[in-house]
């Protein structure tokens, strides 16, 4: 398993301790602890772990808006721990703001299956989201060598080959990406 980095965040250092005991076991690697909203919110901000585990009661801060915020801004993924009672009024963080939460007394194999659920869809979508952004790039570069095409064909009236080929080779003798070329024909025609 690849070691996920981890911020533990609750109000007691024994608590934090201990979670921190049972994550390193199984090869978390924790990047450090907070004992209050304001610290976690700190914390989050500059280290962007890939999760927070964040107990519910921390303060002075509103947790809840810490956990928004880290979801929200992509800082982390959140597994917040609440009490029992506590935790119905809480479930509709996971379908708002796909934040989990974990009710008190924690039970270690139903707590470690948590956190590795969340951290394996927390790649998966990562995952996806850079190849949607590849996949944006790619269509933007194919529209503006397309658009660059038909200007050369336009006005040097060359064959579609024989502009791709054109704007192939330009690209290989200069060394640069085919769609910065389209961007020069482009700008070139359009003035």
């Amino acid at each position: 398993m690849e070691s996920a980095r981890i911020l533990v965040a609750m109000s007691n250092k024994s608590s934090n301790n201990k979670l921190k005991i049972v994550l390193n076991a199984v090869g978390y690697q924790i990047v450090d602890q907070a004992d209050d909203a304001n610290d976690a919110l700190r914390k989050l901000n500059n280290l962007k772990p890939d999760l927070a585990v964040m107990e519910y009661d921390l303060s002075p801060q509103n947790i809840i808006e810490v956990a928004k915020i880290a979801v929200e801004d992509k800082l982390s993924d959140v597994i917040l721990i609440a009490s029992s009672e506590q935790k119905g009024s809480l479930e509709y963080l996971k379908s708002e703001y796909d934040i989990v939460v974990i009710a008190k007394p924690l039970h270690k194999e139903t707590f470690l299956s948590t956190v590795d659920l969340v951290i394996k869809n927390r790649k998966k979508i990562l995952a996806l989201e850079k190849e949607i952004e590849e996949l944006k790039e790619a269509i933007e570069t194919r529209k503006e060598i397309e658009q660059a095409k038909g200007l050369l064909m336009k006005n040097l009236n060359l064959t579609e080959e024989e502009a791709f080929r054109m704007i192939q080779k330009q690209s290989m003798n200069r060394g640069i990406k085919m769609k910065e070329i389209a961007r020069a024909i482009i700008l070139t025609y359009n003035l």
